[in-house]
Protein backbone atom coordinates (compact mmCIF):
# COMPACT_ATOMS: atom_id res chain seq x y z
CA UNK A 1 0.00 0.00 0.00
CA UNK A 2 2.83 2.37 0.89
CA UNK A 3 4.52 1.60 -2.41
CA UNK A 4 1.27 2.29 -4.27
CA UNK A 5 0.80 5.60 -2.46
CA UNK A 6 4.38 6.60 -3.20
CA UNK A 7 3.99 5.68 -6.86
CA UNK A 8 0.79 7.70 -7.12
CA UNK A 9 2.45 10.69 -5.45
CA UNK A 10 5.39 10.46 -7.82
CA UNK A 11 3.05 10.18 -10.78
CA UNK A 12 1.20 13.32 -9.73
CA UNK A 13 4.47 15.19 -9.25
CA UNK A 14 5.68 14.25 -12.71
CA UNK A 15 2.34 14.56 -14.49
CA UNK A 16 2.27 17.02 -17.39
CA UNK A 17 1.12 20.44 -16.23
CA UNK A 18 -0.99 20.76 -19.38
CA UNK A 19 -2.75 17.75 -20.89
CA UNK A 20 -0.73 16.48 -23.84
CA UNK A 21 -3.91 15.66 -25.71
CA UNK A 22 -4.46 19.41 -25.98
CA UNK A 23 -1.18 20.03 -27.79
CA UNK A 24 -1.56 21.33 -31.34
CA UNK A 25 -0.10 19.27 -34.22
CA UNK A 26 2.58 21.95 -34.68
CA UNK A 27 3.57 21.72 -31.01
CA UNK A 28 3.66 17.93 -31.08
CA UNK A 29 6.07 18.06 -34.02
CA UNK A 30 8.23 20.64 -32.22
CA UNK A 31 8.36 18.51 -29.06
CA UNK A 32 9.63 15.55 -31.10
CA UNK A 33 12.31 17.68 -32.78
CA UNK A 34 13.36 19.23 -29.47
CA UNK A 35 13.70 15.81 -27.84
CA UNK A 36 16.06 14.75 -30.62
CA UNK A 37 18.28 17.77 -29.84
CA UNK A 38 18.20 16.88 -26.15
CA UNK A 39 19.28 20.16 -24.56
CA UNK A 40 18.69 23.89 -24.13
CA UNK A 41 21.63 26.26 -23.60
CA UNK A 42 20.84 29.54 -21.85
CA UNK A 43 23.09 32.57 -21.42
CA UNK A 44 21.78 35.87 -20.12
CA UNK A 45 21.99 37.98 -16.97
CA UNK A 46 21.43 36.25 -13.62
CA UNK A 47 18.33 38.34 -13.01
CA UNK A 48 16.60 37.57 -16.33
CA UNK A 49 13.93 34.85 -16.30
CA UNK A 50 15.04 33.91 -12.80
CA UNK A 51 18.65 33.12 -13.76
CA UNK A 52 20.08 29.87 -12.36
CA UNK A 53 17.11 29.27 -10.05
CA UNK A 54 14.69 29.77 -12.92
CA UNK A 55 16.69 27.43 -15.17
CA UNK A 56 16.33 24.55 -12.70
CA UNK A 57 12.60 25.13 -12.42
CA UNK A 58 12.23 25.44 -16.18
CA UNK A 59 13.97 22.10 -16.70
CA UNK A 60 11.76 20.23 -14.25
CA UNK A 61 8.44 21.74 -15.24
CA UNK A 62 9.09 21.97 -18.98
CA UNK A 63 10.01 18.26 -19.13
CA UNK A 64 6.97 17.38 -17.02
CA UNK A 65 4.67 19.31 -19.31
CA UNK A 66 6.03 18.08 -22.64
CA UNK A 67 7.17 14.58 -21.65
CA UNK A 68 10.73 15.41 -22.72
CA UNK A 69 14.11 14.76 -21.12
CA UNK A 70 15.82 18.01 -22.06
CA UNK A 71 18.88 19.13 -20.12
CA UNK A 72 18.82 22.89 -19.52
CA UNK A 73 22.21 24.46 -18.85
CA UNK A 74 22.52 28.06 -17.68
CA UNK A 75 25.58 30.32 -17.81
CA UNK A 76 25.43 33.90 -16.47
CA UNK A 77 25.88 36.20 -19.45
CA UNK A 78 26.83 39.81 -20.20
CA UNK A 79 24.55 42.81 -20.63
CA UNK A 80 21.83 42.51 -23.25
CA UNK A 81 23.56 44.62 -25.95
CA UNK A 82 26.83 42.69 -25.52
CA UNK A 83 25.01 39.37 -25.78
CA UNK A 84 23.25 40.54 -28.93
CA UNK A 85 26.58 41.54 -30.47
CA UNK A 86 28.03 38.11 -29.68
CA UNK A 87 25.12 36.43 -31.45
CA UNK A 88 25.62 38.69 -34.49
CA UNK A 89 29.38 38.01 -34.63
CA UNK A 90 28.98 34.23 -34.36
CA UNK A 91 26.21 34.22 -36.97
CA UNK A 92 28.40 36.12 -39.42
CA UNK A 93 31.27 33.72 -38.71
CA UNK A 94 28.91 30.75 -39.25
CA UNK A 95 29.50 29.49 -35.72
CA UNK A 96 26.90 28.46 -33.12
CA UNK A 97 25.52 31.16 -30.86
CA UNK A 98 26.40 30.93 -27.16
CA UNK A 99 22.72 30.63 -26.27
CA UNK A 100 19.46 29.19 -27.57
CA UNK A 101 17.50 32.15 -26.18
CA UNK A 102 18.25 35.85 -26.42
CA UNK A 103 16.60 38.14 -23.84
CA UNK A 104 16.37 41.83 -24.76
CA UNK A 105 14.46 45.08 -24.28
CA UNK A 106 12.28 46.63 -26.96
CA UNK A 107 15.06 49.05 -27.97
CA UNK A 108 17.56 46.21 -28.33
CA UNK A 109 15.15 44.13 -30.39
CA UNK A 110 14.35 47.07 -32.66
CA UNK A 111 18.07 47.62 -33.23
CA UNK A 112 18.72 43.96 -34.11
CA UNK A 113 15.61 43.56 -36.25
CA UNK A 114 17.29 44.86 -39.41
CA UNK A 115 20.15 42.37 -39.01
CA UNK A 116 17.81 39.36 -39.22
CA UNK A 117 19.39 37.50 -36.28
CA UNK A 118 16.45 35.43 -35.11
CA UNK A 119 14.40 32.46 -36.27
CA UNK A 120 10.76 32.94 -37.23
CA UNK A 121 8.07 30.57 -35.99
CA UNK A 122 4.30 30.30 -36.30
CA UNK A 123 3.83 30.87 -32.57
CA UNK A 124 0.06 31.11 -32.73
CA UNK A 125 -0.15 27.59 -34.14
CA UNK A 126 2.25 26.30 -31.51
CA UNK A 127 0.17 27.67 -28.63
CA UNK A 128 -3.26 28.62 -30.02
CA UNK A 129 -5.50 30.62 -27.73
CA UNK A 130 -2.55 31.73 -25.65
CA UNK A 131 -0.10 33.42 -28.04
CA UNK A 132 -1.62 36.01 -30.37
CA UNK A 133 -0.70 39.03 -32.46
CA UNK A 134 -0.28 41.29 -29.42
CA UNK A 135 2.64 39.14 -28.27
CA UNK A 136 4.41 38.27 -31.54
CA UNK A 137 6.52 40.89 -33.35
CA UNK A 138 9.22 41.14 -35.98
CA UNK A 139 7.41 38.87 -38.48
CA UNK A 140 7.39 36.01 -36.02
CA UNK A 141 10.98 36.37 -34.80
CA UNK A 142 10.38 37.69 -31.26
CA UNK A 143 7.95 37.30 -28.38
CA UNK A 144 7.03 39.68 -25.59
CA UNK A 145 7.68 37.73 -22.39
CA UNK A 146 7.48 40.32 -19.59
CA UNK A 147 5.76 43.68 -19.18
CA UNK A 148 7.80 46.41 -17.53
CA UNK A 149 6.72 49.81 -16.25
CA UNK A 150 9.39 52.47 -15.95
CA UNK A 151 9.54 54.19 -12.61
CA UNK A 152 11.85 55.44 -9.90
CA UNK A 153 13.30 53.79 -6.79
CA UNK A 154 13.57 55.67 -3.53
CA UNK A 155 14.30 54.99 0.14
CA UNK A 156 11.13 55.88 2.08
CA UNK A 157 12.99 56.03 5.41
CA UNK A 158 15.61 58.58 4.38
CA UNK A 159 14.16 60.51 1.43
CA UNK A 160 13.32 64.18 2.02
CA UNK A 161 9.88 63.78 0.41
CA UNK A 162 7.62 61.32 -1.37
CA UNK A 163 8.37 61.92 -5.09
CA UNK A 164 5.49 61.94 -7.55
CA UNK A 165 7.12 63.34 -10.68
CA UNK A 166 10.51 62.93 -12.36
CA UNK A 167 10.85 66.68 -12.07
CA UNK A 168 10.64 66.41 -8.25
CA UNK A 169 14.27 65.25 -8.29
CA UNK A 170 15.40 68.65 -9.55
CA UNK A 171 14.45 70.18 -6.20
CA UNK A 172 17.37 71.30 -4.00
CA UNK A 173 16.64 68.80 -1.20
CA UNK A 174 17.61 65.91 -3.52
CA UNK A 175 20.92 67.41 -4.69
CA UNK A 176 23.85 65.03 -4.20
CA UNK A 177 21.62 62.23 -2.90
CA UNK A 178 20.40 60.46 -6.05
CA UNK A 179 21.71 58.26 -8.85
CA UNK A 180 20.87 57.50 -12.45
CA UNK A 181 21.92 54.55 -14.61
CA UNK A 182 25.17 54.39 -16.61
CA UNK A 183 23.14 53.45 -19.69
CA UNK A 184 20.55 56.26 -19.39
CA UNK A 185 17.72 53.76 -18.98
CA UNK A 186 14.39 54.82 -20.52
CA UNK A 187 15.68 58.22 -21.68
CA UNK A 188 15.19 57.00 -25.26
CA UNK A 189 11.46 56.75 -24.51
CA UNK A 190 11.34 59.97 -22.50
CA UNK A 191 12.91 61.78 -25.49
CA UNK A 192 10.30 60.53 -27.96
CA UNK A 193 8.05 63.09 -29.61
CA UNK A 194 5.19 60.99 -28.23
CA UNK A 195 6.36 61.58 -24.64
CA UNK A 196 8.52 64.60 -23.66
CA UNK A 197 10.34 65.20 -26.93
CA UNK A 198 14.14 65.45 -27.46
CA UNK A 199 14.56 69.07 -26.35
CA UNK A 200 12.75 68.72 -23.04
CA UNK A 201 14.41 65.36 -22.25
CA UNK A 202 17.91 66.70 -22.97
CA UNK A 203 17.24 69.79 -20.85
CA UNK A 204 16.04 67.56 -18.00
CA UNK A 205 19.16 65.39 -18.29
CA UNK A 206 21.41 68.45 -18.01
CA UNK A 207 19.63 69.57 -14.85
CA UNK A 208 19.56 66.05 -13.43
CA UNK A 209 23.31 65.64 -14.02
CA UNK A 210 23.89 68.52 -11.59
CA UNK A 211 21.77 66.72 -8.98
CA UNK A 212 23.13 63.18 -9.06
CA UNK A 213 25.93 61.82 -6.90
CA UNK A 214 26.74 58.83 -9.11
CA UNK A 215 25.43 56.00 -11.23
CA UNK A 216 24.18 52.47 -10.48
CA UNK A 217 22.69 49.56 -12.37
CA UNK A 218 18.97 48.85 -12.08
CA UNK A 219 19.63 45.57 -10.26
CA UNK A 220 21.65 47.26 -7.49
CA UNK A 221 18.69 48.19 -5.31
CA UNK A 222 20.69 47.42 -2.18
CA UNK A 223 22.51 50.72 -2.74
CA UNK A 224 19.17 52.53 -2.28
CA UNK A 225 18.18 50.39 0.69
CA UNK A 226 21.54 51.08 2.39
CA UNK A 227 21.19 54.84 1.95
CA UNK A 228 24.23 55.20 -0.34
CA UNK A 229 21.78 56.87 -2.74
CA UNK A 230 18.27 57.88 -1.77
CA UNK A 231 16.76 57.37 -5.24
CA UNK A 232 17.41 56.01 -8.74
CA UNK A 233 15.99 58.18 -11.52
CA UNK A 234 14.64 56.74 -13.75
CA UNK A 235 14.93 52.98 -13.35
CA UNK A 236 14.60 50.20 -15.93
CA UNK A 237 11.49 48.69 -14.35
CA UNK A 238 10.22 48.14 -10.85
CA UNK A 239 10.69 44.39 -10.52
CA UNK A 240 14.05 44.45 -8.73
CA UNK A 241 12.96 46.92 -6.06
CA UNK A 242 9.63 45.20 -5.52
CA UNK A 243 11.36 41.86 -4.93
CA UNK A 244 13.69 43.51 -2.40
CA UNK A 245 10.79 45.31 -0.70
CA UNK A 246 8.97 42.00 -0.22
CA UNK A 247 12.02 40.80 1.68
CA UNK A 248 11.81 43.85 3.97
CA UNK A 249 14.33 46.21 2.35
CA UNK A 250 13.57 49.95 2.70
CA UNK A 251 13.06 50.60 -1.01
CA UNK A 252 9.97 51.64 -2.94
CA UNK A 253 9.25 51.55 -6.65
CA UNK A 254 6.99 54.39 -7.77
CA UNK A 255 5.54 55.34 -11.15
CA UNK A 256 5.97 59.07 -11.86
CA UNK A 257 2.83 60.84 -12.98
CA UNK A 258 4.75 62.63 -15.73
CA UNK A 259 6.22 59.45 -17.25
CA UNK A 260 3.95 56.43 -17.46
CA UNK A 261 4.66 53.75 -20.02
CA UNK A 262 4.55 50.04 -20.64
CA UNK A 263 7.75 48.55 -22.01
CA UNK A 264 8.63 44.94 -22.75
CA UNK A 265 11.32 42.34 -22.41
CA UNK A 266 11.44 39.93 -25.36
CA UNK A 267 12.78 36.46 -26.03
CA UNK A 268 13.99 35.21 -29.40
CA UNK A 269 15.80 32.15 -30.79
CA UNK A 270 19.02 33.00 -32.68
CA UNK A 271 19.28 31.67 -36.23
CA UNK A 272 22.51 29.97 -35.20
CA UNK A 273 21.14 28.56 -31.94
CA UNK A 274 22.86 25.27 -31.04
CA UNK A 275 19.45 23.70 -30.29
CA UNK A 276 16.90 25.67 -32.37
CA UNK A 277 13.91 23.36 -31.85
CA UNK A 278 14.56 22.99 -28.12
CA UNK A 279 15.08 26.74 -27.85
CA UNK A 280 11.76 27.33 -29.60
CA UNK A 281 10.05 24.89 -27.25
CA UNK A 282 11.58 26.72 -24.28
CA UNK A 283 10.12 30.00 -25.62
CA UNK A 284 6.71 28.33 -25.96
CA UNK A 285 6.89 27.12 -22.36
CA UNK A 286 7.66 30.68 -21.20
CA UNK A 287 4.24 31.64 -22.56
CA UNK A 288 2.29 28.97 -20.64
CA UNK A 289 0.74 29.74 -17.24
CA UNK A 290 3.39 27.51 -15.66
CA UNK A 291 6.25 29.29 -17.42
CA UNK A 292 4.87 32.71 -16.58
CA UNK A 293 4.59 31.69 -12.92
CA UNK A 294 8.28 30.73 -12.81
CA UNK A 295 9.17 34.11 -14.30
CA UNK A 296 6.81 36.00 -11.98
CA UNK A 297 8.02 34.21 -8.85
CA UNK A 298 11.72 34.60 -9.69
CA UNK A 299 11.89 37.84 -11.66
CA UNK A 300 9.00 39.74 -10.12
CA UNK A 301 7.07 40.39 -13.34
CA UNK A 302 4.93 38.76 -15.99
CA UNK A 303 3.19 39.60 -19.27
CA UNK A 304 0.09 41.70 -18.72
CA UNK A 305 -1.85 40.26 -21.67
CA UNK A 306 -2.50 36.99 -19.81
CA UNK A 307 -5.60 36.76 -17.59
CA UNK A 308 -3.65 35.44 -14.56
CA UNK A 309 -1.07 38.25 -14.79
CA UNK A 310 -0.30 40.40 -11.75
CA UNK A 311 1.01 43.23 -13.93
CA UNK A 312 -2.27 43.32 -15.87
CA UNK A 313 -4.21 44.01 -12.67
CA UNK A 314 -1.66 46.61 -11.56
CA UNK A 315 -1.77 48.47 -14.87
CA UNK A 316 -5.57 48.51 -14.89
CA UNK A 317 -5.64 49.96 -11.37
CA UNK A 318 -3.05 52.64 -12.16
CA UNK A 319 -4.82 53.65 -15.38
CA UNK A 320 -8.12 53.93 -13.52
CA UNK A 321 -6.47 56.02 -10.81
CA UNK A 322 -4.84 58.46 -13.24
CA UNK A 323 -7.53 58.45 -15.92
CA UNK A 324 -4.88 58.04 -18.63
CA UNK A 325 -3.64 54.93 -20.45
CA UNK A 326 0.03 53.98 -20.31
CA UNK A 327 2.06 54.50 -23.47
CA UNK A 328 2.77 51.15 -25.18
CA UNK A 329 6.47 50.94 -26.07
CA UNK A 330 7.03 47.85 -28.20
CA UNK A 331 9.42 47.07 -31.05
CA UNK A 332 7.19 48.73 -33.66
CA UNK A 333 7.08 51.87 -31.49
CA UNK A 334 10.86 51.86 -31.13
CA UNK A 335 11.41 51.49 -34.87
CA UNK A 336 9.58 54.81 -35.21
CA UNK A 337 11.60 56.53 -32.49
CA UNK A 338 14.69 57.71 -34.34
CA UNK A 339 14.67 61.17 -32.71
CA UNK A 340 14.31 59.67 -29.26
CA UNK A 341 17.22 57.30 -29.80
CA UNK A 342 19.42 60.07 -31.18
CA UNK A 343 18.61 62.17 -28.11
CA UNK A 344 19.35 59.16 -25.89
CA UNK A 345 22.90 59.02 -27.28
CA UNK A 346 23.34 62.70 -26.39
CA UNK A 347 21.90 62.15 -22.91
CA UNK A 348 24.28 59.26 -22.29
CA UNK A 349 27.20 61.64 -22.86
CA UNK A 350 25.64 64.24 -20.56
CA UNK A 351 25.22 61.76 -17.73
CA UNK A 352 28.65 60.20 -18.33
CA UNK A 353 30.17 63.02 -16.27
CA UNK A 354 29.07 61.18 -13.14
CA UNK A 355 30.61 57.82 -14.04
Amino acid sequence: MRRLAAALALGLALAPLTARAEFSPALQALIKAAQQEGAVSLMFGEGALGGSTGARLFETQMNAMFGTRLKISYTPGPAMPVMGSQIAVTLQAKRPAPTDIYVGWSRHMAGYYKYDLFLAADWEKLLPGRIDGRIVEGHGTMLKVVTSMAGMYYNPQQSPMKPQYLTDFLRPEWKGKIATTPYAANFDVLASRKVWGPEKAIDYAKKLEAQIAGVMRCDEGERIASGEFLALVPNCSGRDAEQAAKAGAPIVNAYPLDFRLINYTYIAVPKNAPHPSAGTLFAVFCMTPEGQKIIRDNWGADLHFFPESNSGKEIAALEKESGHPFANVDVAWQLDNQEGNEAWAVIQKILAGKK
